[in-house]
């Protein structure tokens, strides 16, 4: 089943199946009016969503993928299907549909999700281990949810993990933070970037959301259009990547939104290197690389259940919560008793 077939949409809209690269246009311009909607003002470039469809691993781009328009041809959203078989042996069922703000209301959003389910019944057969995810914007821990996040609880699915986006307003009073000795930071060489993206993603297993990564994955960072390794911020203590963070500036976005933002992203220390500081002071560094190649401010993304308890030492380092999202998740399929 396509999973445009798979919807049973309100009166007035119709879903078509992803035509290819020709979608992509409006798909970026859809995403970009539904994170703001949300408060969220990254700009993915539509170079980058380009290259993200053409490395598409856990999505079949022939049938998950579905654009929604009103009867009369008016772009609406679209919606992807996709999975991760993630490291305690669960499959997670992506629930994702960015839907332009004019037209995101409750019954759309339902039949959107229970389209989605429909299509991935088909998907799991077989699976002992499935549970549905899906992402909103929230007011917070213990707060009331509006919009999508309270309509996923009336669907039955539970916050389980909390995101916070944080900004740091501006790039004054950096402190200088020392590395432990026998740790160093070291220009950035191109035949040294894939062995860091690996290092990175390691940094992470045994997490809720860890799975392994494909090669597709990597040749889809490597690929990045916004990616610039000269901003990295890369540690060693030997032949050993100890901890990193891996700055990069979206000038497109600086250009429309009027600001000079830094992403101050991606940011992982070795499990052997943990609480010695290492991230924090890679963090200072970067703040600074930042604040040299002409910006004024920077913002960075956490998951708030890290276990090194980096939100806490963002927070320290003079960033401000901006919002929180939230990760709702529930069982699916042969897994649900």
């Amino acid at each position: 089943m396509h999973l445009a077939d798979a919807f049973a949409l309100p009166a007035g809209y119709v879903a078509h199946a992803y035509r290819g690269p020709e979608d992509l246009p409006e798909m970026h311009t859809t995403l970009i009016e539904y994170r703001l909607h949300h408060g969220d003002e990254e700009m993915p470039t539509l170079e980058q969503m380009v290259n993200s469809y053409a490395h598409l691993t856990t999505s079949d781009a022939a049938t998950d993928i579905a654009i929604i328009r009103t009867d009369r041809g008016e772009r609406v959203g679209y919606a992807r299907a996709s999975h991760d078989d993630i490291g305690d042996g669960t499959r997670d069922c992506a629930v994702w549909a960015p839907i332009v703000p004019a037209h995101l209301d409750r019954p759309l959003f339902t039949a959107v999700a229970a389209g989605m389910e429909r299509h991935f019944a088909a998907r799991v057969a077989g699976v002992p281990r499935v549970r549905l995810r899906a992402y909103s914007s929230h007011p917070g821990p213990g707060r009331d949810p509006v919009g999508e996040a309270l309509w996923l609880e009336e669907l039955g699915y539970t916050a389980t993990e909390w995101g916070a986006s944080l900004r740091r307003p501006h790039l004054d009073d950096i402190p200088d933070l020392a590395l432990p000795d026998g740790v160093e930071v070291r220009p950035v060489a191109a035949d040294q970037v894939r062995h860091i993206l690996e290092v990175h993603h390691e940094a992470f297993r045994g997490e809720w959301d860890f799975h392994e990564m494909t090669d597709d994955e990597i040749e889809e960072m490597l690929d990045d259009p916004v990616q610039d390794p000269s901003l990295w911020k890369v540690a060693w203590a030997g032949d050993t990547v100890v901890g990193q963070v891996k700055p990069f500036i979206n000038h497109e976005e600086n250009a429309q939104r009027g600001y000079l933002r830094g992403y101050t992203e991606y940011i992982s220390t070795h499990r052997d290197w943990r609480n010695r500081g290492i991230a924090s002071a890679l963090l200072a560094m970067s703040l600074r690389e930042l604040r040299d190649r002409g910006m004024n401010e920077a913002v960075l993304g956490v998951d708030t259940n890290n276990p090194g308890g980096a939100f806490h030492v963002y927070r320290r380092l003079g960033f401000e919560l901006t919002r929180y999202e939230a990760v709702y998740t529930r069982p699916f399929g042969p897994s649900v008793t």
